[in-house]
């Protein structure tokens, strides 16, 4: 708990809360009497005319009675009369304020055993001295309490502070020890684990979302990553294999120059055949880490879709297939060009290999991308599979390809925040193959 970050910030804050309101309770202390003396001045000054008037209306006898009256009273205010010689005439102080004649304020200090004294004092015309005078003590006593107020609340400040330090250290602790086993749990090997989410919804909450994307990416990259080492072990090491035997084969027997050439011919086409294979692996894991979105520029993808389109109607009509487009001009997007090329030429590869008589390329607003023909289609149910790396249809095992054309087309549509998904055909005969990028950033529509 020592080296708690909240609780050491709980610490700090109530150190400064200390430190600044003890400062602050000097400033006002000082304010507080400052005003509070003005305020007895004035009250004094108030009474020094009161009297005034009473000598002018009484004269000196009638101020004589009000001094002694303010006397029996016993209140705050006291009045001394006396000669200018310092004589009392009439009234009282707790010292006797002697020659030379008051006049204006002064402050009679604190003798031992007697209060401080804020004193007023007026010439009379007759030249007697009116002393008007009060205790100080109540003054300061005033703002001592208003000096001592800040510190109180932010001691009681501080305590709580310590507390909700102390509630909230040991709280995030416990959440920190749920992440650290959740963490030491993936870092052993449990990529399925996830950090656990206290269900509040505050800061930590989205930060723990975030990361268990961020943790559910990583488990599906390392996924796909295990499940290409299988697939190049299993759908590479037949061929490889094969073409080691032929090699056997043929140096164990006589050197014939016909022979050999022919071996070696298959040996290289066998050979090119792995090394598009290993190509299209790249190009799929490239897509589907993201680094390619470094690359990102704008493409006009009604000139692209009409370039390869224009590339395959030779083939097509050559192949006795009718192909068809419609194609919506101006629409354009943020990607890579190369990629999104070669994912609609893997689509009309297909067509033109496993398709029927009618082939039809269109695009349209969002945009999208639509590949369909009328040939034997895909069941439903092997629609998700096809997507997968090598994975073939029963009926397309005798025909050439790798098995990874629809996986790189599904990774270039995720890669730019689309998606690629397989639809019935036109007339319910065929498939439809959609590459929907509406999610994808679109310039210049």
């Amino acid at each position: 708990m020592r080296h708690s970050f909240a609780l050491r910030a709980a610490l700090a804050a109530a150190a400064l809360m200390l430190v600044t309101s003890l400062l602050g309770s000097g400033w006002i202390w000082r304010q507080a009497e400052e005003a509070l003396r003005t305020q007895l001045d004035l009250a004094l000054a108030a009474e020094v005319e009161s009297l005034v008037r009473e000598y002018e209306s009484l004269g000196l006898g009638g101020l004589a009675d009000q001094a002694q009256a303010y006397a029996r009273r016993r209140g705050p205010v006291l009045v001394l009369l006396q000669t200018p010689d310092g004589q009392v005439l009439a009234g009282r102080l707790p010292a006797i304020v002697r020659a030379p004649l008051l006049r204006g304020y002064a402050t009679l200090e604190a003798a031992p055993g007697r209060p401080a004294m804020r004193m007023l004092g007026a010439v009379l015309p007759n030249g007697a001295n009116l002393i008007v005078a009060t205790e100080l003590a109540p003054v300061e006593r005033a703002a001592t309490a208003l000096a001592w107020a800040p510190p109180a609340v932010a001691l009681a400040a501080a305590l709580t502070a310590l507390l909700l330090g102390f509630v909230s250290a040991r709280r995030l602790e416990s959440r920190l020890a749920g992440v650290g086993g959740a963490a030491r749990a993936i870092m052993d090997g449990d990529l399925t684990r996830r950090l656990p989410v206290s269900g509040r919804g505050d800061e930590f909450d989205r930060l723990v979302g975030t990361v268990n994307t961020l943790l559910g990416r990583i488990e599906a990259l390392v996924t796909a990553q295990r499940q290409v080492t299988d697939d190049i072990a299993h759908d590479l090491r037949t061929p490889l294999s094969h073409l080691r035997q032929r090699l056997e084969g043929a140096l164990a027997t006589p050197r014939d120059a016909q022979a050999d050439e022919a071996t070696y011919a298959e040996a290289l086409a066998e050979l090119d055949g792995v090394l598009v294979t290993f190509s299209a692996l790249l190009r799929i894991a490239r897509a589907e880490s993201g680094t390619a979105r470094g690359g990102f520029a704008p493409v006009d993808l009604s000139a692209l879709v009409a370039q390869v389109a224009e590339a395959y109607a030779a083939p097509a009509e050559e192949a006795g297939h009718s192909f068809t487009c419609d194609i919506t001009p101006g629409l354009s997007l943020g990607g890579d060009a190369a990629l999104l090329r070669q994912a609609l030429a893997n689509l009309l590869d297909n067509a033109l290999l496993h398709g029927g008589q009618r082939m039809t390329l269109r695009l349209h607003p969002g945009p999208v991308i639509e590949v369909a023909d009328d040939g034997p289609g895909i069941p439903m149910g092997e629609r998700d599979a096809v997507m997968r790396r090598f994975y073939r249809l029963d009926s397309s095992r005798n025909t050439p390809g790798t098995g990874l054309g629809l996986a790189l087309v599904a990774a270039a549509a995720r890669l730019h925040g689309g998606q690629f998904r397989i639809e019935d055909g036109p007339s319910g005969r065929g498939v439809t193959a959609v590459i929907d990028l509406r999610g994808a950033v679109a310039r210049g529509a």
